[in-house]
């Protein structure tokens, strides 16, 4: 299987099997998978303020936090992270990252950060492919695993994580805004 990075249009038929295709198959709007450019940062930045006011504590910042960005604060988050879109005839329908880490001992471990399905495109098997790149893109750069931190309140977000290989670890974290949330780290071997 070509590693994920190696195109910007991904056809989702590569990256999930057969009972995902199907499921995504289903819609009339076909899916693609695309790789995110400095050049899509209006794409990334509708995406993502849509997922901070669709979901605000399923993310460490904020729709305020991030509304007052400007073009050049966008490319450069870009250019920071490996990022990649589902998107179908209507548009962007969801969008995931993929992060390492600097620290010695964590060479070999990424982050799967900021996964997010766009309401009008859930239950189609977006989060399950964008999910199946990421784990791509990290075997591709030599990763031996890939953890997450999801909320503990999020049942649809741990189940998918579920489905996709990841287990929970046993650690926690305070939620950056609210008392009453924690996040639960869960880990996918490669």
């Amino acid at each position: 299987m070509p590693a994920v990075g190696t195109d910007t249009d991904l056809n989702l038929v590569v990256l999930c099997d057969l009972r995902h295709w199907r499921l995504v198959r289903r819609y009339p709007h076909p899916m693609h998978l695309h790789v995110v450019r400095p050049d899509d940062w209006e794409s990334h930045r509708d995406l993502r303020l849509e997922m901070l006011q669709d979901a605000p504590d399923a993310f460490w910042y904020t729709y305020a936090d991030e509304a007052v960005y400007d073009e050049a604060d966008w490319r450069e988050r870009i250019e920071g992270a490996w990022l990649v879109q589902a998107r179908d005839a209507d548009g962007v329908v969801g969008s995931a990252g993929l992060g390492s880490h600097w620290e010695p001992e964590r060479a070999r471990t990424a982050t799967l950060f900021g996964l997010y399905v766009a309401p009008r495109a859930r239950g189609r098997g977006v989060g399950e492919a964008l999910v199946r790149a990421v784990l791509e893109e990290a075997r591709h750069l030599g990763k031996a695993e890939v953890v997450l931190e999801v909320g503990g309140h999020n049942g649809p977000a741990i189940a998918l994580y579920e489905r996709c290989g990841f287990v929970r670890t046993g650690a926690t974290a305070a939620h950056p805004r609210r008392e009453d949330l924690h996040e639960l780290e869960m880990v996918h071997p490669l």
